[in-house]
């Protein structure tokens, strides 16, 4: 392990909310794989995986990894990108794979310039809501494309409703809209009972 940090430096950073993080980011292709085989049930499920695992690592960080502050500097850099990428660009690429016209592309930029903005702006010293979020995270904006997507998967409307739902969606990261904040078990169990249901809801298998 030495050796090989020599080699690799972000190696010596590497802990279990880091790998977490990492295997996160490996998810997004997941979804973009499926997305591009037309299997959306499949390409939503990983993003809701996405999701919950994104609270687990933090969850973990803060709570049992605290102490180590060069690997939590590293993490939270690592965490961004893989909001980014999970919870923006991914659900951007799928909505240009489900719609080609001007409008999807319009929401799909908005929807990743305004996770751009929010990322940077709310990541600034003194910009917390105060126990709470200001303006919608992206990984609650990525959990609500994978449940728009069920929907769209079942039949119940078009892609014209996801490109108006995550264009909205996109405006709302970057407003002052006030949002609780609940601990990562409860957000990752109402996740989870969430998707449950609409997976029932929308593929009564």
């Amino acid at each position: 392990m030495p050796t090989l940090a020599r080699v690799f430096p972000f190696v010596r950073l590497l802990d279990l909310a880091n790998i977490l993080t990492m295997f996160n980011i490996g998810l997004a292709f997941g979804t973009v794989y499926f997305a591009l085989q037309r299997r959306f049930v499949l390409a939503a499920t990983v993003i809701c995986l996405a999701a919950m695992l994104d609270f687990l690592d933090g969850h973990i960080a803060r709570r049992y990894l605290a102490a180590n502050s060069a690997q939590r500097a590293f993490g939270k850099h690592l965490d961004s990108f893989a909001d980014l990428l999970n919870f923006s660009i991914t659900p951007a690429l799928v909505i240009l794979i489900l719609d080609q016209s001007l409008s999807a592309t319009l929401a799909a930029v908005t929807l990743v310039f305004t996770a751009i903005l929010r990322l940077s702006l709310f990541g600034m010293p003194g910009t917390s809501a105060g126990g709470g979020y200001r303006g919608l995270p992206t990984t609650y904006s990525g959990f609500v494309f994978a449940l728009a997507l069920m929907g769209l998967s079942a039949g119940h409307y078009g892609a014209g409703v996801i490109v108006g739902l995550m264009a909205l969606v996109g405006i709302l990261q970057v407003t002052s809209l006030r949002i609780p904040k609940y601990g990562a078990p409860s957000t990752v169990a109402c996740f989870a009972m969430l998707f449950g249901l609409s997976t029932i809801y929308f593929h009564p298998w």
